[in-house]
């Protein structure tokens, strides 16, 4: 008999797994594996021998099509109970089990596993007894499981373990051939702990039904090979979690890409448990050549703390990672940045190369005109937003600066927060930030105070964020250092309402690097003033050499004003978004936030970048 899961919601079940997959079975794969690697795990934490064999099955059809997979465990299986549990558990999280590694809190587990892909059937033996249920979706309606399949427990004399069966419906399901399958899985992200362990035997047997043959592989993993050039504790403030981060050189360029998960450059985020995301999705050097010769680790045990204590709001259902907006996971991010900046620096160093021959004078006077042009351009865009306050000289006590201000809706505003070096001495550097309206909200609850870059051997200083929500909401912003406070008051106002911004002071580019690094991952950057082209990445090095030679060719005109709108672009968007903030509404916010900004800076401006190259008399 079929009866409905009895989840919260139907709805929020098939977000769940609308948001899991995505066409990609090896995420599946991933939670399945991870599933019987948990299950080892627990036997072997009391004591027991395995086997840890975990062996998947699946065929291919031709075009990719795939119909049947299979994930085969012998470890301790489950009771009737726990099957029932495992089914019956559901709502608006999934799951987290005594012993369960930490990626059972991205929303992905058994069923949703199998109900993304299709229609699926559990076999279970625990202590010879065995049991098992079926899962799928009613007539695309909703989701049911068999209860009379589950109330059948029979003697076994076979070995404890579990049986996942699943039955391919989901059409959008491809895989590749064999080879490219197998070296997916190997360097998958979240399987190298469990592919590079002696004590687990991961074997995949790969029908190719098109070519009649079967083939069965083992599934192993081996870290790139490097010299370990630091290890280092680091405390993130102002959570004051302990991160060990190890840091390894390469001799040989390594391969990443953002959110790909089988690239092998990069910091691996671990607890004790799960690899939760690779850094440098984050990391500021992410598209710098020259970290791609670094990777490593860095173990945070906080994070799972966190999890457990329900905070799952510093991960991201939708990617499967971190959610690197969130305050936490950006001082993470910032803290390992900084631990590999100075490598990272001279391994540039290391690799740039003397140029073969120079940028003529010509080209020289074009690059000065389009400096001036940027500098113009990022003056209007820039001068638009709020600058963070300056910081007066004569603070005697905790101060918030403005101490009166308004704010736009949906646009957060700076507030500048200082101290004078003896009241830190004696409150700390720790500030607590709340608001008395719900309307007007502070981006940040907990900030420390750090040397203040104009007057840092008098003052501490930090700056926050606060969002208003209503129009003319107005509110109190309180700040706490130890015994002192410090308030400012607050009213959401129209755009009318408020005041003229100073003017930012400085230029925004001040010059070009032609570089000749090989192997470049990408084929423009800006980087502290610098717009930095790299002439050996494949589309540019057809139409630009050494010196910007064949600058002057049509098609070389264009792709030159390509590469600095681009540039220009990204980063006035970045820091836009950066001074102004947004309001996050959704998993994908960030990103469609940015590439809208990015196309109307290009609608802008593009065309007088345009104007000066194509122009220009060589």
């Amino acid at each position: 008999m079929a009866k409905p899961l009895p989840v919260k919601t139907q709805r929020i079940l098939r977000q769940m797994i609308d948001a899991m997959l995505k066409g990609n079975i090896i995420n599946g794969i991933v939670e399945l594996v991870t599933n019987s690697d948990d299950s080892y795990r627990r036997l072997e934490a009391d004591g027991k021998s395995v086997n840890g064999v975990i062996e998947i099955y699946l065929n291919r059809k031709k075009g990719g099509t795939c119909e049947k997979l299979k994930v085969k465990d012998y470890a301790g299986g489950m009771s009737q109970s726990e099957l029932e549990k495992a089914i019956e558990f559901g709502g608006e999280t999934s799951g987290f089990e005594e012993g369960k590694s930490v990626r059972g809190f991205f929303g992905r587990g058994l069923k949703e596993t199998m109900l993304s892909l299709g229609e699926g059937q559990i076999k279970t033996i625990n202590q010879g007894k065995s049991c098992s249920t079926k899962v799928w979706l009613e007539n695309n309606k909703e989701f049911q499981y068999d209860d009379e399949l589950l109330e059948i427990v029979e003697d076994t004399d076979k070995p404890d373990g579990t049986d996942v069966y699943i039955n391919i419906t989901n059409e959008k399901i491809k895989i590749p051939e064999l080879d490219n399958f197998k070296e997916q899985l190997s360097k998958h992200l979240f399987l190298r702990d469990i592919n590079s362990n002696k004590s687990r035997k991961v074997i995949l047997t790969f029908d190719d039904l098109k070519r009649n043959a079967k083939s069965t592989v083992s599934i192993t993993f081996s870290y790139p090979r490097g010299n370990r050039i630091k290890e280092v504790g680091i405390t993130l403030r102002p959570f004051e979690d302990k991160v060990k981060l190890s840091i390894y050189e390469s001799s040989e360029l390594l391969d990443f890409l953002p959110n790909n998960p089988f690239g092998l450059a990069g910091i691996l985020i671990k607890t004790k448990g799960a690899i939760l995301d690779n850094q440098y999705n984050q990391s500021k050097y992410s598209r710098d050549p020259a970290a791609m010769y670094f990777f490593g680790e860095a173990i945070c045990e906080g994070l799972e703390t966190r999890l457990r204590n329900n905070e799952t709001e510093i991960i991201n259902l939708n990617r499967g990672g971190l959610e690197w907006r969130h305050e936490y996971c950006q001082v993470l991010s910032n803290a390992i940045d900084r631990e590999l900046e100075p490598f990272i620096l001279q391994k540039r160093k290391t690799l740039e190369k003397k140029p073969e021959k120079e940028v003529k004078e010509a080209t020289n006077k074009m690059l000065r005109k389009l400096c001036s042009l940027l500098n113009e351009l990022a003056k209007k865009e820039l001068d638009d937003t709020e600058s963070p306050p300056e910081p007066p000289p004569d603070i005697r006590d905790l101060t918030i600066i403005p101490a009166i201000a308004n704010v736009q809706i949906e646009k957060p505003r700076v507030l500048l927060v200082m101290a004078p070096t003896e009241v830190v001495t004696k409150e700390g550097k720790e500030i607590h930030i709340k608001s008395d309206n719900v309307n007007i909200h502070p981006l940040a609850s907990v900030k420390n105070l750090e040397k203040s870059f104009k007057y840092p051997e008098t003052l501490l200083s930090t700056y926050f964020k606060v969002a208003g929500y209503k129009e003319n909401a107005e509110g109190i912003i309180t700040v706490k250092l130890g015994n002192k406070t410090a308030t400012a008051k607050l009213k959401v106002a129209p755009p009318k309402e408020v005041g003229e911004r100073k003017p930012r002071k400085g230029g925004f580019i001040s010059g070009f690097d032609i570089n000749e690094i090989d192997n470049p991952t990408q084929r423009v950057e800006y980087d502290n003033g610098i717009i930095r082209i790299f002439i050996k990445f494949p589309s540019v090095a057809k139409f630009i050499k050494s010196g910007l030679e064949g600058i002057e060719e049509p098609e070389s005109k264009i792709l030159m004003a390509e590469l600095v709108g681009e540039a220009f672009c990204r980063t006035v968007a970045r820091q836009k978004i950066e001074v102004e903030g947004y309001i996050p509404t959704g998993p994908t916010s960030a990103i469609d936030e940015f590439n809208y900004r990015v196309n109307e800076l290009q609608k802008k401006h593009l065309h007088r970048i345009q104007e000066i190259i194509l122009n220009w008399k060589f």
